[in-house]
């Protein structure tokens, strides 16, 4: 049986042979980079690889890696070994899971001694970098306290709470005392705007997720924070996807939370919470198991209409204010990944639902409250909008 040569790998062997003969030419000006030898390496693994195997998928990574270095682009990762990597470092070597609590972010900072010096901000500190890493803000408040609209609120997956008076040119973070930077929701009551809710950890399931405990709240407007107790240390609450708090009632809210991908010990599980006390305590309204609830969003100038997204599933629909809900998706013949809504701010009954899709992101419309659902057709090539995470 002849065995077919990758052109590949004719190349690497051409390429040597040329570093073999040609005269004329010092040894020094011959000898190949490393990247070159990489490359010859790892071409000839792919060539003796079986056609779809983990080998030839390593070899080929590995090939696509060299070539994002030359050109100056991000290099692929290995997601599951980083993420083993990062449940790894908190077990000893002696034995098999580690004995850090939920919660024990939240113990040790109460055992920290509160003296003025901890909190001293006096210290000069110079950035040192790096200056090519993107942070992200998944939640944005514009305070309508503010007739200019210069006021914002914003949520850093990485940084927490931030707070800004002039647009943007200059910023202040609120909640560098807490034992969570990961913030990822915020809202704010209409009818009483001192009062602010963040919603901790990260949702989308990126390999760089950051998982929170439990929601913050403020009662001045963002100038102090504290944790709901009824939220913190309970996995239920690790990641708070979406807060939605009623137009008329600071106490009346509702949040959709997801547990984690990489919680090892606890069941890949979503919810819908409601609170009627100013979060103090909490009621489920709806409970995934594999699915993660990622938002939930109020109709405009009516509370008690409310719809859900869930990845995967579609979408929900309650008429009491989030106590009840029921799937709505006639007509949506697609639930791959990942979907996010929009409600028309005149037209109610108009509803939009922007979907990640099998091959490329979908708009999906309602105009009759989500009772039936039509896909839009996209003209042109289009950018695939809506991932897994944006």
């Amino acid at each position: 049986m002849k065995r077919t040569v990758m052109p590949a790998v004719m190349a690497s062997l051409l390429f040597a042979l040329v570093l073999v003969t040609l005269p004329g030419e010092s040894q020094d000006t011959l000898e190949p980079t490393w990247d070159q030898i990489a490359q010859a390496k790892h071409e000839k693994g792919l060539s003796h690889a079986a056609p779809g195997s983990d080998r030839a998928f390593k070899a080929q990574l590995k090939l696509d890696r060299l070539e994002a270095w030359r050109e100056g682009r991000p290099q692929a990762g290995f997601p599951d070994e980083f993420a083993q990597v990062l449940h790894d470092m908190r077990v000893p070597s002696d034995r098999e899971t580690h004995e850090y609590e939920p919660g024990y972010r939240f113990r040790q900072l109460e055992k920290a001694p509160r003296s003025p010096a901890i909190h001293d901000k006096s210290l000069t500190w110079q950035m040192r970098g790096p200056g090519n890493v993107a942070g992200r803000a998944r939640g944005i408040i514009v305070d309508p306290i503010d007739p200019s609209g210069d006021t914002w609120f914003i949520a850093a997956v990485g940084g927490g709470v931030w707070h800004t008076t002039d647009a943007g040119t200059n910023w202040t973070e609120l909640t560098d005392d807490m034992p969570t930077l990961a913030i990822q929701s915020l809202a704010q009551a209409p009818s009483n705007g001192n009062v602010l809710y963040a919603g901790t950890g990260e949702s989308f399931y990126n390999i760089d997720t950051m998982h929170g405990n439990g929601i913050l709240k403020s009662t001045d407007r963002g100038v102090t924070w504290a944790p709901l107790a009824s939220t913190v240390n309970d996995v239920r609450f690790n990641n708070v996807s979406r807060i939605i708090v009623d137009p008329t009632d600071p106490d009346i809210v509702v949040c959709s939370t997801t547990v984690g991908r990489y919680k090892l010990s606890v069941d890949d599980m979503s919810y819908i919470f409601r609170s009627t006390d100013g979060g103090a305590t909490w009621n489920v309204s709806h409970t995934e198991v594999g699915f993660r609830v990622t938002q939930v969003i109020a109709t405009p100038g009516w509370f008690s209409t409310q719809y859900a997204a869930v990845d995967g599933l579609g979408i929900y629909k309650s008429i009491d204010a989030g106590v009840t809900w029921t799937e709505e998706n006639d007509g949506i013949f697609d639930f791959s990944g990942r979907f996010e809504l929009a409600i028309h701010p005149v037209y109610t009954n108009y509803i939009y639902a922007s979907a990640e899709g099998a091959s490329s992101a979908e708009l999906w419309v309602s105009v009759d409250g989500a009772d039936n659902w039509l896909q839009t057709v996209e003209i042109g090539s289009g950018d695939n909008w809506l991932g897994g995470q944006g």
